[in-house]
């Protein structure tokens, strides 16, 4: 039976509240439909808009989803992701090979426009502020529907310097096309990955189809060689995947002292 609504709070939060704890609480399970609205408005003895104000306060929040026509989903906000994104590269006779990237498949052309760098760009590529960026950007989406967006940016100085092709016009190739040239060209690169999250801005959450209530995860490489070369970012749901690397141990000589012990 459920508790009755008290006069003093808005009926949907209340409701909301409610099956917020019935979810943590486990008596709705992840992956499993919650009751229709129908069946939760007769329950709760109030009308269904009220019964959805209540549902979607808790989609924004991340524990509900609405998959039609299956009705309305729980979620588990601390159920790890179906996939594991495991980042690399491979290089091969000189080439370069993303081994994620097979997995997916650009769904519109590459656009090519030019950027002026922010101030955190400007900090990774070791660049002032404001300076031109050649930019390379598309949305690619996987086999079950996960939508990505890459964005390759290098600095106009630096295509000016390597006399590259894409010097004169910024259309610049994929980021592996981009890495193989480089080393073909006696540039040898390292690499560097940055991972935050942060809430979604414009169109992400439509264009990237992020859940409401769903951080947006952005992995950002970059890559070096006598200085900062380019910058490859990617863009996808926080729900997507996790994302895991392979663990580099620093070895440090030991200094021929030994540590005190006591008895």
């Amino acid at each position: 039976m459920r508790p009755k609504l008290g006069p003093l709070v808005p009926r949907w939060q209340q409701v909301a509240d409610i099956l917020r704890d019935e979810i943590l609480s486990g008596r709705h399970k992840p992956g499993q439909p919650l009751p229709s609205e129908q069946i939760l408005s007769d329950e709760f003895g109030v009308a269904r808009p009220t019964i959805r104000l209540g549902i979607a306060a808790l989609v924004a929040e991340g524990l509900l989803t609405v998959r039609r026509p299956y009705g309305t989903i729980v979620r588990d906000p601390l159920a790890p992701p179906a996939h594991t994104w495991r980042r690399g590269l491979t290089i091969t006779g000189g080439a370069y090979t993303d081994p994620e990237h097979a997995d997916w498949a650009d769904i519109e052309k590459p656009s090519f426009i030019r950027l002026d760098a922010t101030v955190s760009h400007a900090e990774l590529l070791g660049v002032d502020p404001g300076t031109p960026l050649g930019v390379r950007e598309t949305i690619q989406q996987a086999d079950d529907q996960r939508r990505r967006a890459v964005r390759l940016m290098v600095p106009f100085p630096v295509l000016a310097a390597l006399s590259s092709p894409w010097s004169t016009d910024a259309r610049l190739p994929e980021p592996v096309e981009l890495y193989t040239w480089l080393a073909e060209h006696g540039h040898k690169l390292t690499f560097t990955e940055h991972v935050r999250a942060r809430t979604p801005i414009g169109d992400e959450t439509t264009s990237l189809h992020i859940p409401p209530g769903t951080a947006l995860l952005v992995i950002t490489r970059v890559a070096t060689a006598d200085r900062p070369m380019a910058i490859e970012e990617v863009r996808v749901s926080g729900d997507a995947a996790q994302v895991a690397y392979p663990l580099p141990v620093t070895t440090r000589p030991t200094t021929g002292r030994r540590r005190a012990t006591t008895r």
